[in-house]
């Protein structure tokens, strides 16, 4: 997942023109320009109320539902492994879609689950083995939390490699971890790790925090999902690492191979899809893909933004990342690709 992304940011659109735009004829035009290429959409967790400070990866229900019933009208929503299988032979019936789910979040049974069933959506959710069943989050969730619940004015950005930092408002507290978790993710683990402590220390954030929105499903819940028959569940890594940033070709590898195991042992198949830690071009090297290969995975996705096609690498697909701050404007003309050819 990349909780530093903004995807419709990447074209400078207000709310009124991205209004003016949804309802021209464009988005029904790109619709069907791309009828034959495949959108991924990414979502992360849903939630019942927005949180403070504003979460990305964190979706209102209300806004999820808009989304998916404007989804389920416009394209023929598949199972991702379906979908992909379907593209590489040429069969990829037009205007289909792909809806996925990283890092495994509870809500993703209780909030998301039911918006799916009632829509008949079916979804992937990719999992970090590690956690699942446990009250540890990966390490950026754990600095969200530590920015939102401190009681802190300001903190010294230092050890991220930044100024000190205004924490007087939630806009403030939000800003300062959007730049503090983008700073973090540029370091390797270790140093990372160093630096996340001093900062939630910093910040008089518990080491083991209560994880709220953000706890991990239990295995109990990734298997009912599995076996429910609407959700594929699949391996995101076992701790979230970016896996570029890792020193060697076998710390790679131990953090694919053994979690695609996982997933197998508990569901009694092996996944064939797997998702990338926060997924960029750069998080991508071809370590990671080769322990993907290594793992019999013939399928990865990215976040690297765009619409899945027969002639990408297999283990590098792109996706489109849907966030808390995508106005459903936005979020039709990113989905209908209007956003992606306005920028070329």
């Amino acid at each position: 997942m990349d909780r530093g992304r903004r995807a419709a940011e990447s074209l400078d659109v207000s709310d009124p023109l991205a209004q003016a735009l949804a309802a021209s004829p464009l988005p029904v035009y790109h619709r069907h320009r791309n009828r034959a290429k495949l959108p991924i959409l990414m979502y992360h967790g849903v939630v019942e109320r927005p949180l403070a400070p504003a979460c990305w990866q964190q979706l209102p229900v209300d806004a999820f539902r808009r989304q998916l019933s404007w989804v389920a009208r416009h394209f023929r929503v598949l199972p991702l492994v379906e979908a992909l299988d379907r593209m590489k032979e040429g069969t990829l019936p037009p205007r289909s879609c792909a809806l996925t789910f990283d890092d495994g979040f509870e809500n993703d049974v209780t909030t998301a689950l039911p918006v799916l069933e009632e829509l008949g959506l079916p979804a992937t959710v990719f999992v970090v083995t590690d956690l699942l069943g446990t009250a540890e989050v990966p390490w950026a969730d754990r600095l969200y939390l530590a920015f939102a619940r401190t009681r802190a004015t300001r903190v010294d950005g230092a050890p991220a490699g930044l100024p000190p930092l205004g924490l007087g408002s939630d806009a403030a507290r939000g800003e300062a971890y959007a730049r503090v978790v983008g700073a973090l993710k540029a370091l390797d683990p270790a140093v990372k790790d160093t630096a996340l402590h001093a900062l939630t220390d910093a910040l008089g954030a518990p080491r083991a925090p209560d994880p709220g929105e953000f706890r991990l499903m239990s295995w109990e819940q990734a298997i009912g999902l599995d076996r429910g028959g609407l959700v594929d569940v699949a391996a995101h890594t076992r701790t979230h690492e970016i896996l570029s940033r890792l020193p060697t070709a076998e710390a790679v590898r131990d953090q694919v191979i053994p979690s695609q195991r996982a997933v197998a042992a508990r569901l009694g198949r092996a996944p064939r899809v797997f998702a990338y830690p926060n997924g960029r071009a750069v998080d991508v090297d071809d370590r990671a893909k080769a322990a993907v290969g290594e793992a019999g995975v013939p399928w990865a996705v990215t976040t690297v933004e765009g619409f899945a096609t027969a002639s990408d690498d297999p283990l590098a697909l792109p996706r489109l990342s849907i966030g808390s701050d995508l106005s459903f404007a936005r979020f039709r003309l990113l989905v209908s690709g209007t956003l992606i050819a306005l920028r070329r």
